[in-house]
Formats: C-alpha cells, sequence, structure tokens
C-alpha cells in the first residue's frame, strides 16, 4: 500500500475547496500522488445516496490512452494492492465493486477539438487536467470547469502542472493576485492564497527517497551551473514574462509528435557570442510544434553538420551566410537559404501568431527566448511593429522555418550560367 507523503495530506483532509493546484518541479513526485489520490477517490460512496465519483481525466493532446496514460495509472494501482477492484477498457478503468469510473480523454484528438462533447458527459464529479502547462486556451478549461456540478457529493476540479511562466492563465487565474512566497533551497515560489484553492506545491526534496543519486547529482550540478534553470525548473517557481511579450500564448509538451507534418529544422547562424540554433518544426492541424535540438556557441559548420545529419530532415536557414550554407550543403545536409526582405520578420511572427504554438520541455532555450522576446519601443516609450533584436537566436530559426516551409519563402539558387564566359 501506498503511503502518501506528509506534504500530500491535505489532499485527503480537504472536504471544501473545488480548485485543487498540484504544482512541483523535476522529481517532486507529483504525478505519482495525484493518480494515487484519483484512484482512491474511486472507493468514496456517499452513504445515504450511494452517489460514487465519475472522473474525466484530461491531458490537452492525448493520442491513445490504452498506449499511455491506462497502463501507467494501472502500475500505481498496483502498487497500492487494489489492482483486484479494478477493470480496464480503451480508455476508461472502472472501479468493479463502486461503478466509479475515470475516463481518459484528450481535447485535441485527431478528429479535432472535443471540448463540446466532453462537457456534455453527464454526472462528473471530478475534472483531472493534467500537465496543464500544454492548455493554452482559458475558454476550452472553463467550459468544462463550469459543466462538473454534481449535487451531493464534493465536486474537484484538479490541476497537476510544472510550473510555467506568469503569462498562463493558470497564474493569472488562480497565483497572480493572490499569492505568498514561499522560500525552497532559497528560491521564492509563488504558492495560491485563493480562497477557493488548495495548492499543494512540492520539490525533489518531498521525495528524495525515490530520486536516484544520478538525478540528484544533476539537479546541484545545475543549482551551481545555471541557478536560474534551477529555479524554474527543479524548485518550480513560476517564470516571469517580460513586459511587451510578443508571444503570449504558448504551451509545454513533453515530447515533440511523431505525426507532425511538414518536418523540417529553422537553423540560425552564430559563433562567438550568439548560438548557433538547431530547431526541429513541425505542424499539426493548426499547431506548430518546436523541439530544440541544439543551441551553442562556437560551432564549425562541421559541428553543425553532425547535430543535423542523423535527423534527415530538409533545413531552411538564415541567408546572411552563403559560405556556411554551402559548407552545410557539400556535407550531405539538405538545406535551403531563406529569402529575407522587407516585412520578412514581421511576415514570420504573424503567421506564428496566427497558430497554436507548442515547445517541448526539454527546449529551456528557446523557452526563456519567447518569455523576453518583446516589441521594441519608440523614443516616447511607446510601443512600435518591430521586435527587439536580442534573445531571438532559436525564434529566428523557427521563423526562417515558417518563411520557408510554411510561407514558400525559399532563395531562388542564382543562375551562373555563362558568368566566365566573357
Amino acid at each position: 500500500m501506498i503511503v502518501p507523503q506528509e506534504i500530500y495530506h491535505p489532499l485527503y483532509e480537504d472536504k471544501e475547496k473545488f480548485i485543487i493546484l498540484i504544482t512541483g518541479g523535476r522529481g517532486s513526485g507529483k504525478s505519482f500522488n495525484a493518480s494515487t489520490f484519483i484512484e482512491r477517490l474511486t472507493f468514496e460512496m456517499t452513504p445515504v445516496e450511494k452517489i460514487v465519483h465519475q472522473i474525466l481525466y484530461t491531458r490537452y493532446t492525448m493520442v491513445s490512452a490504452g498506449i499511455s496514460i491506462i497502463p501507467e495509472m494501472m502500475e500505481k494501482i498496483d502498487l497500492d494492492g487494489t489492482t483486484k477492484y479494478f477493470k480496464t477498457t480503451k480508455t476508461d478503468i472502472v472501479n468493479k465493486m463502486t461503478k466509479s469510473r475515470i475516463m481518459f480523454r484528450g481535447i485535441k484528438t485527431s478528429s479535432g477539438n472535443q471540448t463540446a462533447k466532453l462537457k456534455s458527459i453527464q454526472g462528473i464529479t471530478t475534472f483531472v487536467c493534467d500537465e496543464a502547462e500544454e492548455w493554452t486556451s482559458e475558454e476550452e478549461f472553463d467550459k468544462i470547469m463550469l459543466s462538473i456540478r454534481k449535487k451531493g457529493i464534493q465536486n474537484r476540479i484538479i490541476i497537476i502542472m510544472n510550473p510555467c511562466d506568469s503569462n498562463h492563465f493558470i497564474y493569472k487565474k488562480y497565483i497572480e493576485n493572490t499569492h505568498k512566497l514561499v522560500e525552497i533551497d532559497g528560491v521564492q515560489v509563488q504558492v495560491s492564497t485563493h480562497p477557493n484553492v488548495l495548492h499543494i506545491h512540492t520539490t525533489y526534496f518531498d521525495n528524495l527517497d525515490n530520486l536516484s543519486p544520478e538525478f540528484l547529482k544533476e539537479v546541484e550540478d545545475m543549482k551551481v551551473s545555471n541557478p536560474e534553470k534551477y529555479a524554474h525548473v527543479v524548485i518550480g517557481r513560476w517564470a516571469d514574462v517580460a513586459e511587451g511579450a510578443v508571444f503570449k500564448k504558448w504551451g509545454i509538451v513533453d515530447e515533440f509528435p511523431a505525426w507532425a507534418k511538414k518536418i523540417a529544422f529553422g537553423q540560425d547562424f552564430g559563433y562567438t557570442h550568439d548560438p548557433s540554433a538547431s530547431i526541429r518544426c513541425g505542424i499539426v492541424d493548426n499547431a506548430l510544434y518546436l523541439d530544440e535540438v541544439d543551441y551553442r556557441t562556437g560551432l564549425l559548420s562541421s559541428d553543425i553538420i553532425k547535430t543535423l545529419r542523423p535527423w534527415g530532415l530538409k533545413v531552411i536557414a538564415d541567408s546572411a551566410d552563403p559560405r556556411l550554407i554551402q559548407e552545410i550543403h557539400n556535407g550531405g545536409i539538405k538545406i535551403y537559404a531563406v529569402e529575407k526582405g522587407a516585412g520578412s520578420i514581421n511576415a514570420g511572427i504573424d503567421k506564428m501568431k496566427d497558430m497554436e504554438i507548442y515547445i517541448t520541455k526539454r527546449s529551456y532555450n528557446l523557452q526563456s527566448e519567447f518569455r523576453k522576446y518583446v516589441w521594441a519601443k519608440d523614443k516616447d516609450g511607446n510601443y512600435i511593429n518591430e521586435p527587439e533584436d536580442h534573445d531571438n537566436h532559436g525564434i529566428d530559426a523557427v521563423r526562417y522555418y515558417v518563411l520557408g516551409e510554411l510561407l514558400g519563402k525559399i532563395q531562388k539558387p542564382k543562375d551562373l550560367t555563362g558568368i566566365f564566359t566573357h
């Protein structure tokens, strides 16, 4: 039987709060403990009316519950010693004793947005919003949340997420204007004081018994080498977003979707002070998925070739240095120079803003750029329709992909016929 850590006891003790917000950094054990609580909810039954919980467990993108999340949940059920009470279908886990059901559903599926269908499911008592950092639409969240109103039993919205940034609607809704600061290992972490929210924030310090020496060394090294990343990724402080940010709505996903279309690299070149950025890009419906594959200074063309060659993908690159393009082409990479000109920066930005944007969670530098990439100001301090030219190496790589692959702005090879005949 699983014994929850003390910090999670309020999950079991609270009988009033509608919103349960469970946040934490890497290695905090939040998903494990939330799953255990959800499993145990299926045994709860009101004494008189015999009402049981019907639980809608969502992720913004969920390809196949039967392949991914149901086996994960059944592992926790097995550890809790209650497997005999449950049966599974392709999409649900059912408690055979109480008839309580956990329904696993994705908001975005191959057949479109499922929000309308999900909010019409009758009798839901508990709405679980897992990996909520992926969610970009407050409206879709609210539609489902407001449909949870079963009488006679405690209703809950359970939000599970890695803290991302202060532009996320969960932060604005439940933390921004109603929080306290709690210091964890020298980091000030925002914890909600919203009257309708039970906020449990945990870190790897709450889960030390279950972590490997290798993980602990990794986070201790990060604390020294990159304290800002340690504060955000490991301790779970919500990151600040710069005023005037160009991109205000984007989500974080675990992995780049293998089923994406138009997969190619965007490539920006740097050297001494500026990094070279190799960003894998792809499209699912109207969503742009981004994955930071390389982001380093001091790279020669041979280094970039080593990064790109194993992927075997088309590369759309900055056209400023034709020599680099030629060297990478000679290295066996299918590389194209983007056509840049007046208005091309804004054309790329406008196209990106027309799409949903999702960045893989490993893409730390790219996420950081999206938070810091801001509109420039004129001499009077008013924003102008032009971004500042810094914190943009990964974003520029993405923009080249968008210009070349989605807008067709590929530089035509120069016609050199007859150049040596005069």
